[in-house]
């Protein structure tokens, strides 16, 4: 009985049934994660394309000098409404408006982007500049989101702040219309 237990055993290990399932086992995380990570990034440049276009869309009316530069508040709305799946956007937006210097090309906004960590309590203060007539002006929104994943190698590359959100940034231009 013991023979015919070694002979059975000595075939096993000599047959090559199932060789192929270990190297598949040890590739398919592999495999899966690169999907996983696609994903998640075709997500995030999606969000950052409908974010893009709604600053744009609520830019345009200013672009074309219908109407003077609206509120912190109302300029914010204007761009939530024009974002589509994106949830509590009036909370996780910053926009600020400022004037740029077209003889030495700098900007009055020192204090540099408006988005604050989202795990802290600090109000922002957004800066929104008239600006004077033909004045080009800079305007720069900042949308803090989740990533689907926080593990994948893609998003773990991305900077998040301590709340683990990463920011979306659209910057656009436009000249005050006299």
């Amino acid at each position: 009985m013991l023979s015919r237990l070694r002979r059975r055993l000595w075939r096993r290990a000599r047959s090559e049934e199932g060789a192929v399932t270990i190297p598949a086992v040890m590739w398919l995380p592999l495999f899966i994660m690169i999907m996983v990570a696609s994903v998640d990034m075709s997500v995030l440049i999606i969000k950052q394309t409908l974010f893009d276009r709604g600053v744009d869309l609520s830019t345009r009316i200013l672009r074309l000098g219908i109407e003077p530069l609206p509120s912190h508040d109302v300029l914010k709305r204007s761009i939530c409404k024009n974002i589509a799946f994106i949830s509590n956007c009036m909370d996780r937006l910053a926009v600020e408006v400022f004037p740029i210097d077209t003889t030495t090309w700098t900007s009055t906004n020192s204090s540099g982007l408006v988005c604050t960590d989202s795990s802290s309590a600090v109000a922002l203060s957004p800066q929104i500049l008239r600006g004077g007539t033909n004045q080009l002006m800079m305007l720069r929104a900042c949308l803090k989101i989740d990533t689907m994943m926080r593990a994948d190698p893609f998003a773990m590359a991305l900077r998040r702040d301590a709340g683990g959100q990463v920011a979306l940034v659209s910057i656009t231009a436009f000249v005050n219309e006299p």
